[in-house]
């Protein structure tokens, strides 16, 4: 379907920058540098000085940022990680799929799990937790960090839909042990595919990752093996940033500030727009509190449903995410439990076209016709 108004117009996003893009593309693919060269070590580099962090890992996703982390950590089999149930499903995949069991907080209304559900979750064999910035927008990393301390706990931060936010002037994914990032094109800094990134301030750590990533085979610095490049040290997985996908972000990485601002204004505008609506707008905060990137702007209505489909029924490409939490998707085989926001959030949330080449006429368009729609 060709929409009037899409989630996310991909081509208006490469048209910006169409020359350098090219350019570069010529270039790799006549010297035939693919993987692990000058971009991948360039756009590690320039995500270490953006977030003022030592250690950079590029991987090919969040997801595979999150297994590695997982895997590194030193926790034993069966331990617990609480976490939440609204979030894509691969947060709770990486923690299975390592052999540890998701224990799962409900969340507040902001989306994000709540602080003073944490406690109570917390057992003998709880050894982390693993907060998830949801929809731009960062948790109260203060009030979990200290939770963390007092109980010996290690953390670790799904910034998937999150890069760019900060809580309290600090950047989100510096806060625990382990911060995984998502380079998928639907967020705020994207590649043409997949790709995600790890940060750390654990040099050892780093030095794992590093293996990891590649076959467990010798680590790179600045180009080069320390060791033999044939020396396995263990097993490890395939999950390398080509070399494309890392010269295509670290183009976009030189505009990502300025289309932060653009994202902030049209969430804005929708909240003025919205203002005499029956619909919950997302809370636009202090910036020496947070600094959210709206990757998605979200809503809550009764009518969430019929809203939904009168927009998609007008070519606006709206999206709910998700429509049911986690554990009740009877396939993943979790615990059987009730979280009481998270279900309401559930059933009232839904996500509206934002994106920094966003034309007035295209917002106009889709408040006039939410407007048209409560009438």
């Amino acid at each position: 379907m060709k929409w009037k108004v899409p989630y996310i117009d991909f081509g208006r996003q490469y048209s910006k920058q169409k020359k350098t893009h090219l350019s570069n593309f010529e270039k790799i693919m006549n010297n035939g540098d693919f993987v692990l060269r000058d971009e991948v070590l360039k756009f590690e580099k320039n995500i270490s000085q953006l977030l003022k962090i030592k250690y950079v890992v590029s991987v090919n996703s969040c997801t595979d940022a999150l297994l590695l982390a997982l895997t590194s950590i030193g926790l034993k089999r069966n331990s617990e990680i609480i976490t939440v149930g609204h979030t894509y499903v691969a947060t709770l995949a990486a923690i299975k799929h390592v052999g540890f069991t998701p224990v799962l907080a409900d969340i507040s209304d902001d989306y994000n799990i709540n602080p003073k559900k944490i406690e109570n979750l917390i057992t003998k064999k709880t050894k982390a937790i693993l907060p998830v910035h949801l929809y731009g927008h960062s948790c109260e990393m203060d009030k979990i960090m200290k939770i963390a301390k007092k109980y010996k706990l290690k953390v670790i931060e799904d910034c998937a839909q999150s890069f760019g936010a900060k809580f309290k002037k600090n950047f989100v994914g510096t806060f625990g042990e382990v911060g995984c990032f998502s380079l998928h094109p639907l967020k705020s800094l994207g590649a043409a595919g997949d790709g995600g990134f790890i940060v750390t301030k654990n040099r050892n750590l780093y030095e794992k990752f590093l293996r990891l990533r590649n076959h467990g085979q010798g680590r790179r610095k600045n180009g080069k093996y320390l060791k033999s490049r044939y020396d396995i040290d263990y097993f490890g997985f395939c999950t390398r940033l080509d070399n494309l996908q890392a010269s295509i972000v670290n183009t976009k990485l030189k505009i990502l500030k300025k289309n932060i601002i653009l994202r902030n204004k049209i969430a804005k505008a929708y909240n003025i727009a919205f203002k005499n609506l029956p619909i919950i707008t997302p809370k636009i905060y202090r910036k020496n509190l947070y600094q959210d990137v709206f990757n998605s702007y979200v809503i809550r209505t009764k009518k969430q449903f019929k809203l939904f489909k009168y927009l998609r029924s007008k070519g606006i490409e709206a999206l709910i995410n998700w429509p049911k939490p986690l554990y009740k998707h009877k396939g993943l085989k979790l615990k059987n439990i009730k979280l009481k926001n998270n279900e309401q959030i559930c059933q009232e949330i839904l996500s509206l076209p934002i994106y920094p080449e966003m034309l007035p006429t295209e917002f106009s368009y889709i408040t006039k016709t939410i407007h048209k729609f409560f009438k």
